[in-house]
């Protein structure tokens, strides 16, 4: 039997761009992508609207190698009817598991459901494919936040270092990958830690207009003024092309099971906050002038706060916006990747630098209007 893979998150940001690298990374092979939907119509549209992205993305017999199962991993089965479950168990060679809230106000309790709940179900789902004898890999797509507050050198190995956490997501995807980790023996998993994951380095391409996107929105209509951090804090950006290219190439070598590999820029490679806001200053002032050139003040995060304490309505509406930027630029982290790049030596696949490709990423939020126009590739 050829690889089948079981995707959850397939519909993501992550997902969508790596679906396309699998199907062409192994020609044979089908997958099922796990979604929500409130009805068959909608999974159905779901359906249609993957098929095609496939197809723009040159895949050919998108239609015949690509199904989808109505369910959610927020609940017990992933829920699945039995025999859908044990059709899984029976037929996938690699789990994928993508699927999380990234919500960062979630109650932990609701957070650790969700996310710990979900990696759990999939870890299950994968012990007893062992069991049969078919699972070669899981998958389990974490996030370089599981690092909470902690600054300075961050290392692959790493998990929990007595660090807090600026939100219940961090925390989650903390206790999360610890569920993985301590199935290393029993399960041959692979754990990929992104950072903060932007749009295609090649066209722009994203789906996800969140994180970094909240203030270069803002910084577009001219309603942000400062940000909390320095010009030379490091922003450890990685485009979406690379991490999934990234990802399929690492878990194709037998070397990657039971480790934890960083997908992140790393000190050498890593922007500054100042090159981004900068860079997308110039370019909104060329592309979307307004009335007055737009400006921009770093300030520490004791005066952002102290701003913050004293804004009322709209401006501290506006504001809140930037909370989910906080984390990334209030603590300088070094993101060490000796595991990624012992294997990724030799792949031919090469970073690519902020700098080589801002433009086209705020040339594809203004052609799609901040997503609200169409983000078709």
């Amino acid at each position: 039997m050829s690889e089948h893979f079981f995707i959850t998150g397939g519909t993501g940001l992550v997902g969508t761009a790596l679906l396309p690298r699998i199907l062409a990374s192994w020609p044979d092979c089908t997958v099922t992508v796990l979604i929500r939907a409130d009805d068959e119509q909608t999974k159905e549209v779901r359906l249609r609207d993957i098929v095609a992205r496939l197809r723009q993305e040159g895949i050919p017999h998108a239609s015949e190698r690509v199904s989808v199962l109505w369910g959610d991993v927020g609940v017990e089965d992933l829920g699945l009817r039995s025999e859908q479950r044990e059709d899984i168990i029976r037929t996938a060679t690699h789990l994928i598991h993508g699927a999380a809230t990234t919500r960062f106000d979630h109650p932990l309790e609701e957070a650790r459901a969700i996310n710990c709940g979900g990696t759990m179900r999939m870890i299950r789902l994968a012990q007893e494919s062992v069991d049969r004898g078919r699972l070669k890999r899981m998958v389990y797509i974490g996030s370089s936040s599981v690092s909470g507050q902690r600054g300075g050198d961050i290392y692959e190995h790493e998990l929990e270092m007595g660090q807090p956490f600026f939100n219940t997501y961090e925390h989650s995807k903390n206790e999360s990958e610890r569920l993985v980790r301590d199935y290393f023996d029993r399960v041959p998993a692979t754990v990929f830690r992104p950072s903060i994951i932007i749009g295609d380095s090649r066209t722009g391409w994203t789906s996800s207009f969140n994180v970094i996107y909240i203030p270069l929105r803002l910084l577009h209509k001219g309603l942000l003024k400062y940000v909390p951090g320095t010009p030379s804090t490091k922003m450890d950006l990685v485009p979406i092309d690379w991490v999934s290219a990234s990802m399929v190439h690492i878990m194709k070598n037998d070397e990657s099971v039971g480790k934890v590999f960083h997908q992140t820029a790393g000190p050498k490679r890593a922007a500054t906050l100042g090159e981004v806001v900068l860079s997308a200053i110039e370019y909104f002032d060329r592309n979307a002038p307004l009335s007055s050139p737009r400006a921009m003040e770093f300030i520490d995060r004791v005066e952002y706060e102290r701003r913050r304490a004293v804004m009322r309505g709209r401006e501290e509406a506006l504001m809140s916006q930037l909370d989910t930027l906080l984390p990334y630029v209030s603590v300088d982290r070094l993101f060490d990747s000796r595991n990624s790049d012992a294997l990724m030596e030799g792949s031919g696949i090469v970073f690519p630098l902020f700098r080589d490709y801002a433009e086209r990423i705020f040339a594809f939020c203004l052609k799609t209007n901040w997503g609200k126009v169409g983000i078709a590739a």
